[in-house]
């Protein structure tokens, strides 16, 4: 019989071992459950208290495995980093989503900075609505929803890559819920702020320092034109858009341009766009080292895999966020007055579905088509466009002006 090595005692009719390390004085113990081989530390120097604490940890291991519970816990943070390498190795290989950096820098920010000292099987519903108080007191605020929302996504993720690797159970996962502000229909620019905004685009466009500031300007300039006039989603869409993906067909004789992007199911839609957007689509072709010199017509006839919005071939969308923030805080734009929400290139977006059902005919099943959306949502979020339409009828005959008049004539006499 092989002799047993010193400082290493059997515990539970020899189903256990404890034993030291030499660079510690802390007991460990090793133990078979799951049939696996697990060790951990008993964070006890003395053998007897070492022994009572081993007894815990064991029996406990095979507590779990009779009820199908994971016998391993692991601590949040290690499980974040699992999932954030998931992700950026995604997207570094180009198939990752646009939003996954939005879940990288929620698992960074706010995420992990709170539940990372926590076992993964821990978090139940209690530690979830700590998390939400801690996220209040943070922001100084209620978040919006849409930035719940993303916090939620990057959480199920961890979650998610938990459950895959044995660490929880499904019934372990708590429920999420999203109770922050809406966002609402009034992140848009009325007409007046949009042409406020694009007139202040020309004279940011001319301060810019030469060389890439210049260049990250002026394509960012046409890509919120572009945006405002197509309706289509800044980032997820837009930033996969080749000059391929652009065409010109007719109809009735006349000529029209469509883009043709990626919506949320991965699909293709086609999107018919305003004339006006080929004047802003030329401007980047003709700032573009690859396709200037040529006519417009010439690069859709080429179908180049070129991307349109992108510099150096790198994704925009974080760089755009941040530098059409300032942007619009310099043009004192950033705030919606009626309600008081930061706006920012989903405004955009917004902005194309508003001045669609105010100034044309277009029904809210087409403009979601068009869109990539469903026509409930259309109506959920822009109902208030339908009581602009009613504005004459609500507001009586006659004229503010006519009002003001008359009340001033009273004051007088």
């Amino acid at each position: 019989m092989p002799q047993k090595a010193p400082h290493t005692v059997h515990i539970l009719e020899g189903k256990a071992t404890l034993y030291k390390r030499p660079t510690t004085s802390f007991w460990f113990v090793r133990y078979k459950a799951d049939n696996k081989w697990h060790r951990t530390t008993t964070k006890c120097e003395d053998l007897d208290k070492a022994k009572l604490k081993a007894v815990d940890i064991v029996t406990d291991a095979w507590f779990k495995e009779r009820h199908k519970i994971p016998v391993v816990s692991k601590r949040f943070s290690a499980v974040a980093k699992l999932t954030i390498k998931t992700l950026q190795d995604l997207l570094d290989n180009n198939v990752g989503k646009v939003v996954y950096k939005d879940y990288i820098r929620a698992m960074d920010n706010y995420v992990n900075k709170f539940f990372g000292a926590y076992n993964i099987d821990s978090i139940d519903y209690f530690v979830v609505k700590k998390f939400n108080d801690w996220r209040i007191k943070e922001f100084g605020r209620i978040p919006n929803a849409s930035t719940i929302n993303t916090h939620n996504a990057a959480l199920n993720r961890v979650f998610d890559t938990a459950l895959e690797r044995g660490y929880i159970t499904k019934s372990q996962i708590p429920y999420l819920k999203n109770e922050g502000l809406s966002a609402n229909k009034g992140t848009d620019f009325t007409k007046e702020e949009y042409v406020a905004l694009y007139k202040y685009m020309r004279t940011w466009v001319k301060q810019a320092r030469k060389g890439h500031d210049t260049a990250l300007r002026l394509l960012l300039r046409d890509y919120v034109l572009i945006l405002v006039n197509t309706g289509i989603r800044a980032g997820t869409e837009a930033m996969d858009l080749k000059w391929r993906n652009i065409a010109f067909f007719e109809k009735d004789g006349k000529q029209y341009l469509s883009l043709n992007v990626i919506g949320k199911t991965k699909k293709y839609r086609e999107v018919t766009v305003r004339h006006r957007v080929a004047r802003y689509l030329q401007r980047i072709q003709e700032n573009n080292d690859v396709l200037k010199g040529m006519t417009f017509e010439e690069v859709i006839a080429l179908g180049s895999d070129e991307y349109v919005f992108r510099m150096n071939g790198k994704d925009m969308t974080t760089a755009f966020g941040r530098v059409f923030k300032r942007m619009l805080r310099q043009a004192k734009l950033l705030v919606d007055k009626r309600n008081g929400i930061e706006r920012t290139l989903y405004s955009c977006r917004h902005t194309y579905a508003t001045m669609t059902l105010t100034d044309t005919k277009i029904t809210t099943y087409v403009l979601a088509k068009h869109m990539g959306t469903s026509e409930a949502m259309i109506k959920e979020h822009y109902e208030h466009i339908e009581m602009r339409g009613k504005a004459s009828e609500i507001a009586g005959g006659g004229s503010i002006e006519d009002a003001l008049r008359k009340t001033r004539a009273i004051r007088k006499g």
